[in-house]
Parts: structure tokens; C-alpha cells; sequence
């Protein structure tokens, strides 16, 4: 009797890491560009995999060392290149939705330091109906993209 209440105590445990695999909503190729110290803000990319069968919603994300993240989105307007926030992301059933230079991506504010390539943030993704997923995203450099420049804030 004693060992099936531990067995049933330590599924019960383990049920919270099952939960967040089950959701079915994965990150891929987190990473974070460096940018040179005197830069306020910088950007994070990474894949989203939804291997389940409803929708995923982003409703926001947290990166370690950043006091704010914010999606983003740079569109083409008039022969310029805007960002443009966005308050959601859908990742549809069994797809993917990537987050890159030059297009969507994660904005980074009120850095306390600007990350240096070699280190690691935390990077979390917080969802409306699933677990949040938090992965290491790598910091590297990685050349700018004419839509990715971060003084058209």
C-alpha cells in the first residue's frame, strides 16, 4: 500500500513537466543578437513548433536581462521599413511560425547590460491556453538587416 501512494505521489509530481510536453509547443534556434555596448535594445529570434492540434496562442515572452519584451514586426510602409508591436502570435495546429531578422521578432528593452556572444539568456514564451516554454537562447552576432534596425522605435 505504502509503495502505490509513492509511485501515485511521484507521477503526480512529474505531471507538471508532462503538462508543458503535452501542450505540444516547442522553441527552436533561440538566439539573441549582440549588438555593441553603446545600443539600448537589441532583438531575440528563435522557431515556434506546435505538434498539437489546436492553435497556440503568444500572448508575451521573457528574456533574462531584459526589464521588457515586446513582439515585433517590421513592415514595408511608403518605400520604408516600420516596426510595428504586436500584442499576439498564432502558431497554427502542426506548424511552425519563425521569429527572424527582418521580420517578426522578439524586441528587448531596459537591457541591463547588452549580452555578449558566448553567454546564454533564458528566454520564456508565454502562451493564452498552454505552459509557458523556456529555452537557453544563445547570444551571437548576427548582421543587421535593413529591417532590422532598432532606432524606429
Amino acid at each position: 500500500m505504502f509503495s502505490r501512494i509513492l509511485t501515485f505521489a511521484g507521477a503526480m509530481m512529474l505531471a507538471p513537466a508532462l503538462v508543458a510536453e503535452s501542450s505540444g509547443v516547442s522553441i527552436e534556434n533561440a538566439w539573441v543578437r549582440a549588438l555593441p555596448p553603446v545600443q539600448q535594445t537589441t532583438a531575440a529570434y528563435l522557431t515556434l513548433r506546435n505538434s498539437g492540434d489546436a492553435p497556440a496562442k503568444v500572448v508575451g515572452a521573457t528574456v533574462a536581462g531584459a526589464g521588457k519584451v515586446e513582439i515585433h514586426t517590421s513592415r514595408e510602409v511608403d518605400g520604408l521599413v516600420r516596426m510595428e508591436q504586436l500584442t499576439t502570435l498564432e502558431v497554427a495546429p502542426q506548424g511552425t511560425y519563425a521569429l527572424a531578422p527582418g521580420g517578426t521578432h522578439l524586441m528587448l528593452f531596459e537591457l541591463e547590460a547588452m549580452p555578449q556572444p558566448g553567454e546564454t539568456r533564458a528566454l520564456c514564451i508565454e502562451f493564452a491556453s498552454v505552459d509557458n516554454v523556456c529555452v537557453e537562447a544563445e547570444v551571437r552576432k548576427g548582421a543587421p538587416t535593413q529591417a532590422d534596425h532598432h532606432h524606429h522605435h
